[in-house]
């Protein structure tokens, strides 16, 4: 959409690409490699592949590269929560 100002559509868009940089900048990455998985899940790297090859963790392929959610790392973790010893 332009104003029919350079000027201030300029501005326009240099604000916005401000604000979306801070927005992401805060943001950690939703997809893990299977490595930052593994730092993210306190297990090693064989193990995140063996929960892989279990079908217990699922995974995002795009070519040959694979990438796990950050989302479905969480949901494994709680799933696997046990009340604390009183």
């Amino acid at each position: 959409m332009s104003t029919g100002n350079i000027g201030l559509d300029a501005l326009a868009d240099a604000i916005a690409e401000r604000v979306m940089a801070r927005m992401q900048a805060g943001q950690p990455d939703r997809l893990l490699t299977v490595e930052e998985a593994a730092k993210y899940l306190g297990r090693s790297v064989r193990a995140v592949w063996h929960l892989i090859a279990a079908g217990t963790l699922p995974v995002v392929r795009e070519g040959r590269s694979v990438h796990l959610d950050r989302h479905e790392l969480d949901r494994w973790i709680e799933l696997r929560q046990s009340p604390g010893v009183r």
